[in-house]
């Protein structure tokens, strides 16, 4: 077998040694067997051929992400190889919502040891909130990034819920964007962890044009307001 590195040096933007311990921990758990209804990971190869094989996705290429897992559904968990986010785990869900749901490979290695030996699908047991991102600034600023783009419908909805929510302007555009997806993103996120320094963010969610993000906003509203009973 090829050495690690140089496998995936052409798919990882910066190759960190907490890759090459991940496959080498993951092998010695015997996580690379697939069973009937259980958690598995990829070997080195099968990882680098799925990776091909999703390039051109836009989350999956603005996280210089690299798949770790397959179990024979369209949803994956992939590292974050790149930008603020780096070294935590993504959930790809065609299906669902897509988001962080671990903070480091070592904690992702850990829950689909559990989920395998308790016979269930690492999803099932995914933390119900994402980690906050330790750096908040530097999310901030991708994410002003990703609202230029295209296709920032894509793009900024799942990396909300690692959001602090403490900085107040970057929420307050993202509420105020015309495209519904990402306010109602703001306003589920306000939802479940509602604040009253959030009232002003939610209200500009309740205020959107579209009733979809709406309806969202005036539950983030009523969350904040039941802080208060």
């Amino acid at each position: 077998m090829a050495h690690i590195p140089e496998i995936l040096s052409d798919y990882v933007p910066s190759f960190p040694d907490e890759l090459v311990r991940f496959f080498e921990q993951a092998a010695a758990a015997g996580m690379h067997e697939p069973s009937l209804r259980a958690q598995h990971l990829l070997r080195l190869e099968d990882a680098v051929r799925w990776t091909q094989s999703v390039r051109g996705h836009p989350i999956v290429d603005a996280l210089g992400g690299l798949v770790l897992d397959d179990i024979e559904t369209s949803n994956h968990h992939f590292y974050v190889g790149a930008g603020p986010l780096k070294g935590a785990v993504f959930f790809l869900c065609h299906d669902g919502d897509s988001r962080i749901v671990y903070a480091s490979l070592s904690e992702f290695l850990l829950a689909a040891i559990r989920a395998e030996n308790e016979g269930q699908w690492l999803e099932e047991q995914h933390p119900p909130r994402s980690p906050v991102a330790a750096d908040q600034a530097g999310l901030s600023k991708w994410m002003r990034h990703l609202l230029t783009l295209d296709n920032r419908d894509e793009l900024v909805p799942p990396f909300v819920p690692s959001l602090d929510l403490s900085d107040s302007l970057l929420l307050r555009d993202l509420a105020g964007d015309e495209d519904f997806f990402i306010a109602e993103s703001v306003a589920l996120e306000i939802r479940a962890r509602p604040t009253l320094q959030l009232t002003e963010i939610a209200e500009l969610c309740a205020q959107h044009r579209h009733p979809q993000a709406s309806k969202a906003g005036s539950m983030a509203l009523a969350a904040i307001q039941a802080l208060q009973v």
